[in-house]
């Protein structure tokens, strides 16, 4: 597991996360989808390719607490825009390390300027937590090996 890529952890999803609006679309719209999908971002797509993200964060701090109005407001107006992205061949860790250093929760993957989907900090959170388990349990075994072994002594 130490050696899976962003593309190990996109098919492991159990909702695929490659929801996408135009920045045209009303934030209203926006909202609809990712409720409707349970969704905490979607992507935001000019031209096929990737123009922004619009989280849930977003809406909070750049719809709500202002107190615009979210179906006149547009997506382009309050997205995220030029995410930081990854590759699908690149490390799970890569993307732990660019999430943590960003302080954000979702990472749009991009392979040559195609959106592949994004992957989540609970994705990721659900990876290592599975990465921890798997080099306990390694050590666990190394150690009644070794117990095994010295107890032939």
């Amino acid at each position: 597991m130490f050696f899976d890529t962003v593309s190990d952890l996109l098919a492991r999803q159990r909702v695929p996360q490659l929801h996408a609006l135009p920045p045209t679309a009303a934030v209203a719209d926006a909202i609809h989808l990712m409720n409707r999908r349970e969704l905490s971002a979607v992507i935001v797509v000019n031209g096929g390719g990737l123009a922004g993200i619009l989280t849930d964060r977003d809406v909070l701090q750049r719809v709500v607490e202002p107190g615009r109005d979210p179906a006149s407001t547009r997506v382009h107006e309050v997205m995220t825009r030029n995410p930081t992205t990854v590759h699908a061949s690149d490390r799970a860790a890569r993307a732990l390390d660019c999430m943590m250093k960003g302080g954000f929760g979702h990472l749009p993957v991009v392979d040559d300027g195609e959106i592949r989907g994004v992957l989540s900090l609970h994705d990721l959170n659900r990876w290592l937590t599975q990465e921890l388990r798997d080099q306990a349990d390694g050590a666990l075994m190394a150690v009644k090996t070794m117990g095994i072994a010295n107890r032939g002594r």
